[in-house]
């Protein structure tokens, strides 16, 4: 059973959340590849005192592979990057702000992986974005997530979208136990937020250029209303697919 983990986190969750999900994920599946994307601040200089921590405390762990963008990116974009540089084919996408349990010798991931065996290649669990499932055949049909969301929020309710539009069906749930999401509020200060920790940018892209509500038709998703897509997408990463299929023969 392969599959790697994507993780996305920045500085202001560095003690209180990635250490001890790392820490979680290496006492119960220390083989496992974990990339970590490292988001840098939106107004401000990286924090060096942050990135020698980082580094110091990734180096006590095997199999972790981060990367660390100088200055803030799109959620969009550190999904996407994760997931291009896994070296498996299907990658579970978590947040920072989670916490794994352990109950009578049993953990989230033996539940996980019970349900992944049989599971469809793309899957949100518990019914969130927060964790969730992606091939990378899926995404390469359907369209990487949108990096034109240059902040936080609505990248997920557009991929589902796009899903839906591509596959005529939703992308399923399933219900896994001993994992909590902390929903945490803690954030960049460098961008202009919207709905909670969203950012404000997103929202109106999505609202008022790329989607339009309708009231027959279309299909409602995530989004609060049914919508009709108005802006076009562009091809992301091209050239991922020839890689797949070429990377055996170098």
């Amino acid at each position: 059973m392969k599959y790697s983990i994507v993780i996305t986190t920045f500085d202001k969750r560095f003690e209180s959340d990635l250490i001890p999900l790392v820490n979680s994920i290496k006492a119960l599946r220390p083989k496992i590849e974990v990339i970590l994307m490292v988001n840098g601040p939106g107004r401000a200089n990286f924090d060096q005192e942050y990135r020698s921590k980082l580094l110091s405390f990734l180096a006590g762990h095997h199999d972790v592979y981060p990367t660390i963008f100088p200055i803030f990116q799109s959620l969009a974009k550190l999904w996407n990057r994760g997931i291009l540089t896994s070296s498996n084919e299907r990658v579970l996408i978590l947040n920072d702000d989670l916490k794994i349990h352990l109950e009578d010798g049993k953990s989230f991931f033996d539940e996980f992986e019970l349900a992944f065996m049989s599971a469809p290649e793309t899957f949100t669990i518990n019914g969130s974005f927060s964790h969730f499932v992606i091939s990378k055949k899926e995404v390469m049909e359907v369209g990487f997530f949108d990096e034109r969301l240059l902040g936080l929020g609505e990248e997920d309710g557009d991929f589902f979208w796009r899903y839906h539009e591509k596959f005529n069906r939703e992308i399923p749930n399933l219900e896994i136990g001993l994992i909590d999401n902390i929903h945490s509020d803690v954030t960049d200060d460098g961008y202009v937020k919207g709905i909670r920790t969203a950012s404000k940018f997103n929202r109106e892209f999505i609202k008022k250029q790329k989607y339009k509500d309708i009231l027959f038709g279309g299909y409602k998703g995530m989004f609060d209303k049914r919508v009709k897509k108005m802006l076009p997408d562009e091809t992301q990463y091209p050239y991922e697919k020839f890689y797949l299929e070429n990377k055996d023969r170098l």
